[in-house]
């Protein structure tokens, strides 16, 4: 009865390790994916406003439009994106009052000038050269042992 018991739980410890391993590289995964689509939409924020404007445009055009009294406009709900793009760039504006101006300091200046006086060039006898000059005759052929006790 015991041994039985004892079989169950080390199924079931192994079963919830094993679960637990999935669940948590499931949840990895959609971390790492609601995380991309976050900086994708506040980066194409502008797009995703323009993506909403065409998907409700005729509601835009019916309720929201400053224009709807005067068809002959054409104005379609216009106003209202013209007023949310117009929104969110200056949203996403830096404000120049917070921004401090950036200057350059040198930390380090020297007036002095680098010349080689005694600059004797390299003469090369040979332009090419083969494999075997590489080679050295000092090569032992031997294996190493350690020195014994």
């Amino acid at each position: 009865m015991v041994s039985k018991f004892r079989e169950y739980y080390e199924l079931y410890v192994t079963l919830l390790y094993r679960y637990s391993l999935i669940i948590a590289y499931i949840l990895k995964k959609l971390v790492a994916i609601f995380a991309l689509v976050g900086i994708l939409l506040q980066s194409f924020s502008q797009v995703v406003i323009v993506a909403q404007y065409y998907a409700n445009k005729d509601y835009i055009a019916k309720n929201l439009c400053e224009n709807r009294a005067k068809p002959m406009m054409h104005c379609d709900g216009k106003c209202c994106l013209k007023k949310k793009l117009a929104k969110e760039g200056k949203d996403q504006a830096p404000n120049s009052q917070n921004q401090k101006s950036e200057q350059v300091v040198n930390l380090f200046y020297s007036d002095t000038k680098f010349e080689l006086k005694h600059f004797t060039p390299l003469k090369v006898s040979n332009k090419y050269f083969s494999y075997n000059d590489l080679a050295t005759s000092s090569f032992h052929h031997s294996v190493f042992h350690p020195p014994t006790v």
